[in-house]
């Protein structure tokens, strides 16, 4: 069923003179605002009777076991690889106990939650922006994505203007097509206009969660690799989950790190790219956008 078309509302855009350490992302459409600014052992058997002389004629001379100096026997080397492979084992154990816990828990969650907005950009029905911006940016949705292209070094970003979210999942696959590590797509949560954000940043090689203020420089609260998790050149699928003061972020369904920070209590929903190259040739697609509320 068709959803109502909602018109753009205000748009802003900065452009960076220099690579600030972090840089927001987006367009403008629907209910969206356009901004740019990881015991015991057995006893012995007893010998049966004998002369001293026969046994001392027919047992062998003892031969203490050694091994070289410094390193265990044969036998303690057995026994340390036995119980390296022990640890081992209970490590994988509690590991893949977590990781089903906490599919549990997502899938919980999800159940309970509502879906508020959801896009999968097959025409633009919810009116984000298209066209040029600012002469650095052009904004197409086309073969099913939106696409961000940029020609010279900016950021920009998108609101879901509708409503404001303080406990919520949002998710969006996002693809880095052209620029390599000069170019990276971002969810960005609990904006407040004049106030500030919170920016999860993904590139190629490196993702990281950053409080973005009005004022003053941005401070990074997590980063990590992602790249055991991601493919380049794909959409690789960026997830927050917000519940009070503790954030969790996903990429490709995997938890990879987790925060508390209240700076930014509640606010807007919205997505981000970025150029970090001045001549511009950065291309970001984003897909299956999706905002749920938790109660």
């Amino acid at each position: 069923m068709p959803v109502p078309r909602i018109l753009a509302t205000a748009k802003w855009f900065i452009l960076l003179a220099v690579i600030a350490p972090v840089l927001v992302g987006g367009g403008v459409g629907c209910t969206f605002t356009q901004s740019s600014s990881v015991a015991g052992s057995p006893s012995p058997i007893a010998l049966a009777p004998a002369t001293t002389t026969a046994i001392t004629g027919i047992l062998p001379t003892a031969t203490p076991v050694t091994g070289i100096a410094g390193q265990p026997t044969p036998l303690e080397a057995t026994t340390l690889i036995r119980t390296a492979q022990a640890g081992t084992a209970q490590a994988i154990q509690i590991v893949t106990q977590t990781a089903h816990a906490l599919e549990i828990e997502i899938a919980t969650l999800f159940a309970g939650a509502r879906r508020v907005f959801y896009d999968e950009f097959v025409d633009n029905r919810n009116a984000w922006f298209t066209g040029v911006f600012q002469e650095v940016e052009l904004d197409v949705i086309e073969d099913g994505v939106f696409k961000v292209f940029w020609t010279g070094r900016g950021t920009s970003y998108e609101l879901y203007e509708l409503s404001s979210f303080t406990d919520f999942i949002a998710e969006v696959d996002c693809r880095i097509a052209r620029g390599g590590g000069d170019g990276s797509c971002a969810l960005v949560f609990a904006h407040q206009k004049d106030v500030g954000f919170y920016k999860f940043e993904l590139f190629i090689d490196y993702y990281r969660l950053s409080v973005i203020a009005a004022a003053g420089d941005p401070v990074v609260l997590a980063e990590g690799d992602p790249r055991r998790l991601t493919t380049v050149d794909t959409f690789n699928r960026l997830r927050v989950i917000r519940q009070g003061e503790r954030i969790r972020m996903f990429i490709n369904d995997v938890l990879v790190n987790e925060v508390n920070d209240t700076t930014y209590p509640s606010g807007r929903i919205g997505v981000s790219t970025a150029c970090y190259r001045a001549e511009g040739g950065v291309e970001v697609q984003f897909d299956n956008i999706a905002i749920w509320s938790l109660p």
